[in-house]
């Protein structure tokens, strides 16, 4: 090929290059405009459309309305803790289990709830049962805080107190103490007359809480607490109601008590006048210590002489085979022919003992199917 006709097909090259680009360049405007255009539609509104502004951009949208309130008494506020586990308790009468289950939560919320909401809970409630609940949780608080204002506070309430139940409930509540209540109140001059005053209360209710504290307290430590079983005899004492004194006197053992509470004990049984005193005393002196036992022995065994009434001469008999054991065995057996009626029993008490029980409550409950038996045959 001649060079002039080279240089004529390089001229067409070029052309039809630089055609190609150009309609390259072209296409790529047109769609990257119509991409912008979906992108952005309010860039293209109708400008008779309503709303739209001038030059047929649309107005921004107006900002959208805070939602309405729900109409008034639909907003009720939401109980607390203890206004709700109140009511529960309330309305588990009837299920001991179920109130339990109640009170151990009612106890959970205990240390975050303010005193005064609960202390008003305390003062408004008038059922004798719910009261009580709200009283041992408000004892309570004297355990975490030991504050001696939370027990006056509830003893004042309670010397208000008409309602016999409501006051008795009281009482009772005072078992939540951590310690003894009997002794924590004898402590301070502001509360040790409480349970004096209480178990003289014209109320039965009220003297039944005290021998159930008493006996409570006893029991935590088995019978073998000195104070309670000292301020059981010293109440005994101060009770004008033959069973309260009773009640007191069986409450605890007194086997810790000292000499002093002892000879109380045993002035009962010689002097009282009320044969079911007398008869609580004789069984309480057979639980004495190993250092009274002799002179309690005797004067057991001197007061069956003279004594009038079957029941409490009965009486004695449980208390010398409960203080002496074996020893016991002489001493009952010098006693037949005082009282023939009493002879059967006293033969009881010795085939009993034969037997060496290990505990005293087995030989009580041997005696109980013993004359259980005698009573199927007659």
């Amino acid at each position: 090929m001649s060079t002039g006709a080279k240089k004529i097909w390089v001229g067409v090259g070029a052309v039809l290059l630089v055609a190609l680009v150009g309609l390259l360049l072209w296409r790529a405007n047109t769609s990257g405009g119509a991409t912008r255009e979906a992108k952005d539609p309010v860039a293209v509104q109708d400008p008779a459309r309503p709303g739209a502004g001038p030059g047929g951009t649309s107005a921004p949208a107006p900002p959208s309305a805070p939602p309405s309130l729900p109409p008034e008494g639909l907003l009720r506020p939401v109980p607390c803790a203890l206004d709700s586990l109140v009511e529960e308790y309330r309305q588990g009468q009837g299920s001991p289990a179920y109130r339990r289950y109640v009170m151990e939560q009612l106890r959970g919320v205990l240390e975050k709830l303010p005193p005064e909401q609960l202390w008003a809970k305390v003062e408004a409630e008038q059922d004798a049962e719910v009261l009580e609940a709200l009283a041992v949780l408000w004892v309570m608080r004297f355990n975490l805080t030991d504050d001696r204002g939370v027990l006056e506070r509830l003893l004042a309430k309670a010397s208000r107190e008409s309602e016999p139940t409501r006051r008795a409930a009281m009482v009772r509540a005072l078992k939540a103490s951590g310690e003894p209540s009997s002794e924590v109140l004898a402590k301070a001059e502001s509360t040790r007359h409480a349970y004096p005053a209480w178990v003289k209360d014209a109320a039965p209710e009220v003297r039944e809480a005290v021998v159930d504290n008493l006996t409570a307290e006893a029991a935590r430590s088995f019978g073998r607490s000195q104070g309670v079983a000292e301020a059981a005899v010293a109440l005994a004492t101060k009770a004008g109601d033959p069973k309260t004194a009773a009640g007191l006197l069986g409450a605890s053992s007194l086997e810790a008590a000292r000499t002093p509470a002892v000879d109380s004990v045993r002035q009962l049984l010689r002097a009282s006048e009320h044969p079911e005193v007398r008869a609580a005393a004789a069984k309480a002196l057979g639980t004495v210590s190993v250092g009274e036992a002799p002179q309690t022995m005797r004067a057991l065994t001197e007061h069956y002489a003279t004594e009038r009434s079957p029941a409490v001469r009965g009486a004695i008999l449980e208390g010398l085979a409960h203080l002496g054991l074996s020893k016991a065995v002489p001493v009952l057996r010098g006693l037949k022919g005082v009282d023939r009626e009493l002879d059967g029993e006293i033969d009881t008490w010795l085939t009993l003992l034969a037997s060496q029980p290990q505990t005293w409550n087995l030989l009580l409950r041997d005696k109980q199917t013993l004359e259980h038996g005698r009573g199927q045959k007659g």
